[in-house]
């Protein structure tokens, strides 16, 4: 039944819907949260509603579509540059690399135009832009114990009430000029009460222009920074080793305006990028308050910070308190100079704080970040010759700790492209905000090789494939010793007709971890074996109706009596007609227990992620709605767009008499959740 039934989506175009939950999916597995970060989403949105003139766009507009990796940016190029423009986009299929699957994804945001310039100026761009209005709420319907105010005075709660609110207002002139504002409040934090009289917990404001003479690009406000291949620096939402083998390269403009939900990963300043002829300058300065953990030092006359508060929670009395109790003062830059087959980059970035850092007194910390400062300094480049595309970096921070990132691109022909990058890090290196492509969350401790492959034998069929052999040469949380892992990847996608989509995924992973026997000092090592299986697909009935499913197995061989394993199969529909549109699915789990957990992509309101990660046993549901208002003449004109969405879900996990832990304890065995939202769109 799973395998001929179920909805992941996007009715109009699976392959996009497979391409964005392949790489989300494993975001969140190596995060082990679910991304804030909507600027993916956003720019998506706004090239759909504003295709881009292909004839016209630059590299970073190429770049933003998400879509294509560099070698098939850079080739577009020297194509453009050797005829000329394109006369349709049926000439695309001529462009080196670009493939029939590759065009599908990007057409609907793309259009052959008149090679006219973008420029305009800036007095003409605060009027006939589209405005943007968002509001989003939702929140659990079950309470949990953190809502019982306790007898006990010290002991912790939630101050505030269970409900999320989100609200964005975004001016966009052609993406040459937004500016906007956001404000956001957790479930649990309170509102326009106690610690929180002015409201919102969160705000953000963002002003961003670009293409204006010589100022390619100006920020102010709230900022992301990008440099190089994320060694030092990387604040824009980036994937690492996914079913998309290719995209190893990490690509985006160095300063772009942050208007997401999250509370961490960006800088608050001002940033500007200038550009003379081949000659390109990028630098910011950031002064903001974060929130960190606060202790006093070992002779108890200093306080210090042992860690950085994340997550952007501020319910209980202690997350209030460490609110903002820290200053971090960033500024640095880049400047890069490109050639016609080559570009490299010099960068830099320091950091400064009110109070020193120092981690837990533990061994897999002895080179961890000491102190109220650091500095990071790197060089980047890309050579392309050919179907050959090289790209890298090198950098050393303020204690001489050094690292590296080399990968190549190489397309052998039409069918098969190959894909290489190493990776040398060393343990003692440090980093903040940095995103590299790097089995860990940071770039820190790791040495690996990664290989993948792209072959497309017949029209319809493709298979991809990657190998990456890693080790970490220091002691790791949870692992007391040097350690090693490799994992092999195999993924196809058949498409004989545009209305059936299958896919197929396999994994095989190895790592080495800590033993599970308990009282004792240093754990010995043990090897856990990790596999899992995937079956996606989708069938289009009509332009109304669609079909799809998903099954997913997990297994767990460890150096116990039973092996842990896990199942999921999700199914369901999706609909469309006459503005009124949405997507209904169920889904099975059953894990062994959280190691074995299997996070899946579901649809749901524009601009916002659920990856949720399934362990135990449990039915999960939900119907997600969406009503374009628009079409029903609530106003004479067209200026005016509105459009809302309901989300309803529902847990049941049988046999259990609880769900969660600690303050999040739920009483009973469901758990349920109510999400709605608002866009009112205009032309100013």
């Amino acid at each position: 039944m799973f395998a001929l039934f179920a909805i992941k989506g996007n009715a109009q175009n699976p392959e996009l819907t497979e391409f964005r939950a392949s790489q989300l999916e494993t975001l969140s597995e190596k995060k082990d949260n679910e991304p804030e970060d909507d600027t993916y989403e956003t720019d998506m949105e706004n090239f759909r509603r504003h295709p881009l003139n292909i004839n016209a766009a630059t590299e970073e507009d190429l770049i933003q579509l998400h879509l294509l990796n560099a070698a098939q940016v850079r080739n577009f190029f020297a194509y453009s540059k050797l005829l000329g423009p394109l006369l349709s986009l049926h000439e695309l299929q001529a462009v080196p690399g670009w493939d029939l699957e590759t065009i599908r994804l990007v057409l609907p945001y793309i259009l052959v135009g008149r090679d006219e310039s973008l420029y305009s100026a800036m007095r003409d761009r605060w009027k006939g832009g589209d405005a943007t209005l968002l509001i989003r709420t939702g929140r659990i319907i079950e309470k949990s114990s953190g809502y019982d105010k306790p007898l006990n005075p010290g002991a912790e709660y939630y101050t505030g009430s269970p409900m999320k609110l989100f609200l964005r207002y975004t001016y966009n002139y052609k993406q040459l000029m937004a500016f906007g504002f956001g404000a956001e409040k957790d479930a649990g934090e309170p509102f326009f009460r106690g610690s929180r009289r002015d409201g919102f917990d969160f705000y953000s404001f963002h002003f961003f222009m670009q293409r204006l003479g010589i100022i390619r690009a100006l920020a102010i406000g709230d900022i992301t920074v990008n440099m190089g291949q994320g060694l030092i620096q990387w604040q824009t939402i980036s994937f690492t080793k996914s079913s998309q083998v290719s995209a190893i390269k990490r690509e985006a403009p160095c300063i772009r305006p942050y208007h997401s939900a999250g509370e961490f990963n960006f800088h608050r300043g001002l940033g500007i990028s200038l550009q003379k002829g081949k000659w390109e300058g990028s630098f910011f300065i950031s002064s903001r308050k974060i929130s960190t953990n606060l202790k006093t030092d070992t002779a108890g006359r200093e306080e210090i910070f042992s860690s950085f508060e994340n997550s952007g929670y501020h319910r209980t009395p202690a997350e209030i308190a460490d609110r903002n109790n820290n200053l971090q003062v960033a500024y640095g830059g880049n400047i890069r100079f490109s050639g016609n087959q080559f570009m490299v980059g010099f960068n830099c970035i320091y950091f400064n704080f009110k109070r020193s850092f120092q981690k837990r007194d533990e061994p897999y910390n002895v080179f961890s970040l000491k102190g109220n400062k650091l500095a990071d300094y790197s060089i980047d480049y890309s050579f392309s010759r050919g179907n050959l595309y090289l790209f890298g970096e090198f950098a050393i921070d303020n204690r001489r700790s050094l690292a590296c990132v080399h990968g190549a691109l190489i397309s052998m022909n039409e069918k098969i492209n190959l894909v290489f990058l190493y990776r040398n890090i060393s343990p003692s290196f440090q980093s903040l905000y940095s995103d590299a492509f790097t089995e860990s969350s940071l770039p820190n401790n790791e040495k690996g090789l990664y290989a993948g492959l792209t072959w497309r034998p017949v029209a319809g069929l493709q298979l991809n494939l990657y190998y990456d052999l890693y080790l970490f040469p220091w002691l790791k949380y949870k692992v007391d010793a040097p350690s090693a892992g490799r994992e092999l990847m195999i993924h196809s996608t058949y498409q004989p007709a545009k209305i059936w989509h299958f896919s197929t995924l396999y994994k095989y992973e190895i790592k080495t971890g800590n033993t599970q026997l308990a009282n004792v000092g240093t754990h010995g090592l043990e090897t856990v074996v990790k596999q899992r299986w995937r079956i996606d697909t989708e069938y289009l009935i009509s332009r109304t109706f669609s079909f799809s499913s998903r099954m997913e197995f997990v297994w767990m061989n460890v150096p116990r009596p039973v092996p842990a394993q896990g199942f999921l199969g999700m199914a369901g529909f999706s609909f469309r007609k006459s503005g009124i549109s949405g997507n209904m699915a169920v889904t099975v789990f059953e894990t062994s227990d959280y190691d074995t957990r299997i996070y899946a992509y579901e649809q749901d309101l524009l601009y916002n992620f659920s990856l949720p990660a399934y362990f135990g046993k449990g039915i999960h549901y939900y119907i997600n709605l969406h009503r374009d208002f628009s079409r029903m003449k609530l106003t004479s004109t067209n200026r005016l767009k509105l459009q809302g969405w309901i989300k309803w879900g529902q847990t049941f996990y049988p046999g259990t008499h609880s769900i969660g832990s600690g303050l999040d304890k739920i009483a009973g065995n469901r758990k349920s959740e109510i999400k709605m939202q608002v866009l009112v769109q205009w032309r100013q």
